[in-house]
């Protein structure tokens, strides 16, 4: 599938804390379901959740696990995107597509 269709599951890098620190946004806490990975693009580090997981195992070649950072910007070169939620958590939004 050509990379401007694959869905994007955009991952918080274990760096996010740091990186919106003085913000005023709620400090992300990984739960014990969460496990590490790489964004395909940079190779950062990043927290993955079940369900994020789960789709990507699914369905591999539709899907990129990207940081957020390069989730951002892949948006971009799509000309923009939808952000939705797959249902884990407390609800932060992920950016899916």
């Amino acid at each position: 599938m050509e990379r401007a269709k694959r869905t994007m599951l955009a991952c918080p890098p274990t760096n996010i804390n740091e990186l919106l620190e003085g913000m005023g946004v709620p400090r992300f806490v990984p739960t014990v379901e969460h496990s590490l990975t790489r964004c395909v693009d940079c190779s950062t580090d990043v927290w993955i959740g079940p369900n994020q997981r789960a789709a990507a195992g699914r369905a591999p070649e539709a899907t990129l696990v990207l940081c957020m950072e390069c989730a951002i910007v892949e948006q971009h070169k799509r000309g923009g995107g939808i952000v939705g939620h797959l249902g884990g958590g407390d609800g932060r939004p992920r950016l899916v597509r």
